[in-house]
C-alpha cells in the first residue's frame, strides 16, 4: 500500500462524512440482513452478523482512541473496511451480492486518505478479492465457474471510481495548498501593514507647534491599507514655520520607510533657498528609491509678520487659501515629483496672505474621497467655502464626515494654518 500522505484541510470534513457513512453502512447491512428476503442471492446471515459486530467494535474503539493512537491509522481503517465488505460479499453470493457496491466506498476512502495511487491500488486489491471470492464463496450459484459478464459489470467500475475520486482528491489538495499559501501571504501582508502603520505614525508630529499670530489644525486618517502620507512642521524662526505635506507612491513598509527617508532628507537639506533645498532632497530620494517609486511633496515656509507663504510644489496637490467669508483660491504651478528626474530645477512660488486667511495643504486622498459633485479640487473648494466661517478646529471633523467610507479609500491628510485677524 502507498505511504500515508499529509492530511489536507478539505479532506477532514470529507473523512468525517465517511466515518458517519461507515456507521450508516454497518446499520444498513445489519438491518438488510435481518429484514430483507433476498430472493436472487444466497445470504448466510449469521456470519454477516458476526462480521458487522466485529467491525463496529473496531470502528468504535478507533474513534474513541486518542489522535496519536495507532488505531486511528487510516490504513488500518481501510483494511477493516475491506475486511467487512469481503466478509459480507463472501457470505452473500460474491460479485452478485447486493452488498458488492460497498466495495466502491472503500475505494473512495482510499482516495481520500492516500490519493490517486492509493485508490488504484485499493481497486486492484478489491478487484482481485472479488474475483477470488466468486470462485470460492459457498453462496455463489455457479461456484467455480468463470463469469466474465459479472466481472465486467463490477470490477471496471472500481478503477473508474478510483480515477475519478483520486483526481478530485488531488485537485482538492492543490486548491488547499493554494488557499494555504494565500492565507500565509495575507497574514504576512497584514503583519507588514501593521509594521508600516507603526513606522508611518512615528513620522507624524506628536503636537503642532505654537507660533504667535497663527492657529494650526491637522487632520489625519489612514486608510485600511497603509499608504504614504506625511505632514510635519519645521521651526525655522520665532515668527516662521516650515510645513511639509507629502505623499509617497505605493503602500506598506517600503512606502513607510521612504516617508522616513523623505522626512530625514528635508531636515538635513534645509536651506533658505528653497529651490536648492528641494533639489538636494530630490537627489537623496533618487538614491534610495526604485524606478517606480516617487514622492509628491509640498514644502513651504509661512512668514507670519509678512504674511507670506513661500513654497515648492513637487508634483503635489495645489495649496488653497480660504478667505472670509468663503472665497477659496488655489494655485496651479507644479514641478515634477521627487525621485523621478535627476537635476530637476524646482521653482519657488509665493502667496501673499491677508489677516484671517487660512492656508490649507492636503493630499490627494482628500480630493479622491470628496462625495459632493464629481469630487476633486472643485469639491474641496466648495467644502472649504462652506466651513470658512466656522472655527478652524472644526474643519477636520467635518471633512472626515464628508469623506466617510465607502469613499475613504486612501489616507486623508489636511493641514490648515490660519492667520489671526
Amino acid at each position: 500500500m502507498p505511504t500515508q500522505t499529509r492530511e489536507v484541510e478539505p479532506a477532514r470534513p470529507i473523512r468525517q462524512l465517511l466515518y458517519a457513512m461507515k456507521w450508516v453502512i454497518l446499520g444498513f447491512v445489519l438491518v438488510a440482513t435481518l429484514r430483507v428476503d433476498f430472493a436472487s442471492a444466497l445470504v448466510q446471515r449469521q456470519p454477516i452478523y458476526v462480521a458487522v459486530a466485529v467491525i463496529a467494535l473496531v470502528t468504535l474503539i478507533s474513534q474513541l482512541a486518542g489522535k496519536r493512537s495507532w488505531l486511528r491509522n487510516p490504513l488500518l481503517s481501510l483494511v477493516a473496511d475491506i475486511a467487512l465488505v469481503t466478509t459480507v460479499t463472501y457470505f452473500s453470493d460474491g460479485i452478485q451480492s447486493p452488498f458488492y457496491p460497498l466495495y466502491y466506498l472503500t475505494v473512495i476512502t482510499a482516495a481520500v486518505d492516500f490519493g490517486l495511487g492509493g485508490a488504484l491500488m485499493c481497486a486492484t486489491v478489491v478487484g482481485a478479492l472479488s474475483i477470488y471470492i466468486d470462485f470460492v464463496s459457498p453462496t455463489v450459484h455457479t461456484r467455480g465457474q468463470f463469469m466474465p459478464e459479472d466481472i465486467a459489470r463490477t470490477v471496471p467500475f472500481l478503477f473508474l471510481i478510483a480515477l475519478i475520486t483520486g483526481a478530485l482528491r488531488s485537485r482538492i489538495r492543490t486548491l488547499d495548498e493554494a488557499a494555504a499559501a494565500f492565507r500565509a501571504n495575507q497574514a504576512a501582508s497584514e503583519r507588514e501593514m501593521e509594521v508600516a502603520a507603526r513606522v508611518q505614525r512615528a513620522q507624524l508630529p506628536i503636537e503642532t507647534p505654537t507660533v504667535k499670530g497663527i492657529r494650526i489644525a491637522t487632520t489625519y486618517k489612514p486608510a485600511k491599507e497603509v499608504g504614504g502620507d506625511l505632514y510635519d512642521f519645521y521651526p525655522v524662526g520665532d515668527d516662521c514655520v516650515g510645513i511639509i505635506v507629502a505623499d509617497v507612491s505605493g503602500k506598506g513598509v517600503p512606502a513607510a520607510l521612504l516617508l522616513s527617508s523623505c522626512k530625514y532628507a528635508v531636515r538635513e537639506s534645509y536651506a533658505e533657498d528653497l529651490s536648492r533645498m528641494i533639489s538636494a532632497v530630490n537627489q537623496h530620494i533618487l538614491s534610495v528609491t526604485a524606478d517606480e517609486t516617487f514622492v509628491t511633496m509640498l514644502y513651504g515656509v509661512l512668514d507670519v509678520p509678512t504674511r507670506t507663504f513661500r513654497y515648492i510644489n513637487a508634483g503635489h496637490m495645489p495649496p488653497m487659501i480660504v478667505k472670509q467669508p468663503g472665497k477659496v483660491i488655489s494655485t496651479e504651478h507644479s514641478d515634477p515629483p521627487l525621485g523621478i528626474i535627476s537635476g530637476c530645477n524646482y521653482v519657488e512660488q509665493s502667496i501673499q496672505m491677508e489677516p484671517g486667511d487660512a492656508l490649507v495643504l492636503y493630499t490627494d486622498g482628500v480630493t479622491d474621497a470628496m462625495v459632493a459633485g464629481d469630487g476633486g479640487i472643485e469639491a474641496l473648494q466648495d467644502f472649504l467655502a462652506g466651513v470658512a466661517t466656522s472655527d478652524l478646529e472644526n474643519w477636520g471633523g467635518e471633512l472626515l464626515r464628508r469623506t466617510a467610507e465607502p469613499h475613504h479609500l486612501d489616507d486623508i491628510t489636511m493641514v490648515a494654518l490660519q492667520l489671526d485677524q
